[in-house]
């Protein structure tokens, strides 16, 4: 899970909530207009294009609005607040075929035991390892636990995604770039790994990658 720095919410959804604000209007209602659009957008630009529970890439026809606190937990106006609302994978928020991330959560709601991608830790909160696979961080953090239960960060088909991203970043088996990653190569991308490019969009997987790059770096050097 990678930090979302929230900045400031889109003028349409502003103008939307002053415009029914003497009606207890839901996100719901908001479905269609202007002001959606343009929500969607600033969620998936402020996110690098990155689901923000699992990481995995999105586009905005793989992604739905995905409320932190659960729309069915929401008191009035809680479930149109922008600081309330991410950018997640799959399309269809309901659709659980895959597994993991947003569908699985559901309408689960337990806010001491959920590790927020608001959160100013949430990136320390978890562990990664090389076969891709998430641990909480320390060991006995139940909140991070919780989070990776409820969202089935560790499920086989999460797990073994990251890891086919982690082995074709270094250059680990026989499908992968043409030769493991150099040193040097490894100094550059940890200062950039977590960098949005020319086009706004972040590396898929960049914090796991972020963690594990020190490690490659210090069991080369000691070669």
């Amino acid at each position: 899970m990678r930090r979302i720095v929230k900045t400031h919410p889109p003028t349409e959804l502003n103008t939307w909530c002053d415009e029914n604000k003497e009606h207890n209007h839901s996100y719901s209602d908001m479905l269609g207009t202007a002001a959606h659009q343009k929500l969607k957008m600033k969620l998936l630009n402020e996110q690098g294009w990155l689901c923000a529970y699992t990481g995995v890439r999105i586009e905005n026809e793989t992604s739905h609005v995905e409320h932190l606190k659960p729309q069915t937990a929401c008191d009035e106006w809680e479930d149109v607040e922008y600081r309330n609302v991410v950018a997640c994978f799959p399309a269809d928020g309901g659709d659980k075929s895959h597994g993991y991330g947003a569908p699985i959560k559901g309408g689960w709601w337990e806010k001491e035991k959920f590790v927020s991608p608001l959160a100013g830790d949430c990136e320390r909160r978890f562990r990664f390892s090389w076969g891709g696979h998430v641990f909480p961080n320390p060991e006995d953090h139940q909140s991070a636990k919780a989070t990776i239960d409820v969202l089935h960060l560790d499920v086989r088909a999460l797990q073994l995604l990251r890891k086919s991203r982690v082995d074709g970043f270094f250059g680990f088996g026989a499908r992968t770039r043409a030769k493991p990653l150099s040193i040097s190569e490894a100094k550059v991308a940890l200062q950039n790994i977590d960098r949005f490019d020319g086009d706004g969009r972040l590396r898929e997987f960049c914090f796991v990658l972020k963690q594990l790059l020190p490690k490659y770096i210090a069991g080369a050097e000691e070669k």
